[in-house]
Order: C-alpha cells, then sequence, then structure tokens
C-alpha cells in the first residue's frame, strides 16, 4: 500500500493589521482538499480542534474580543477523513495586539513575511 499523501495547509488573520486588544480576529486555515478535522496549535500546542462537516476550504477560529493572552504564534493541521494522516503543520502567524498596556507597536505582523514595522 502506497502512503496517503496530505497537502499542507496555511493559515492567515483577519484583519491582517491594526488589531486592538478587544477587537474580533480571525484566524483562517485553508485547506488544500477537504478535511474532517482541523486543529488549531498556539506555542506548539493544540488549544481547538474544529470538525468540517461540509466541503469547505477553510476553517475559521475566532477571537470575538482579543486579550493580551492570545498574543503569540499560531499554525494549524488538519486530518483527512478517510485515513488517520494528519497534514504537516502550516507555516506560522504571529498575533500581535496593540492597544492601553501591551507595549507592542502599532501592527499585527505575520510571519514569514519579517518584522513589525516601527513607526
Amino acid at each position: 500500500m502506497s502512503p496517503v499523501l496530505v497537502s499542507r495547509p496555511s493559515l492567515s488573520l483577519h484583519p491582517s493589521q491594526g488589531v486592538s486588544l478587544g477587537d474580533t480576529v480571525t484566524l483562517r486555515c485553508h485547506l488544500p482538499q477537504m478535511a474532517a478535522w482541523v486543529r488549531l496549535y498556539k506555542e506548539g500546542r493544540w488549544i481547538h480542534s474544529h470538525y468540517k462537516y461540509k466541503e469547505q476550504d477553510t476553517a475559521d477560529f475566532s477571537f470575538l474580543s482579543t486579550y493580551r493572552e492570545h498574543t503569540g504564534t499560531y499554525w494549524c493541521r488538519y486530518r483527512v477523513p478517510w485515513s488517520a494522516v494528519e497534514s504537516e503543520k502550516s507555516d506560522p502567524v504571529e498575533l500581535v495586539l496593540t492597544g492601553e498596556g501591551t507595549g507592542d507597536s502599532r501592527w499585527l505582523c505575520l510571519l514569514p513575511t519579517g518584522p513589525c514595522p516601527t513607526s
């Protein structure tokens, strides 16, 4: 039996910049094929799963009101419905929040695009 090849997902943030404490932010895992389970990880630890009931090419994980604890590095992976094979993890996305008491710059940065603007 040949191994099952599972394409790598990608992860993006919406909105992609200017997210302040208390704002809503969505981490969207883009799937190259139908998946049964999509998992979101923060700092290397699994934090949430989303089961796909119908064919969609994305899985959304939203924070309705962001807190300082949401700052960090996220990635996603998925498992296809007919196999126990999991995908590779997506490239990481860094969520940086701005606002009172954060001490951060005014931007939300996506890795691996580079450092945050300092202005």
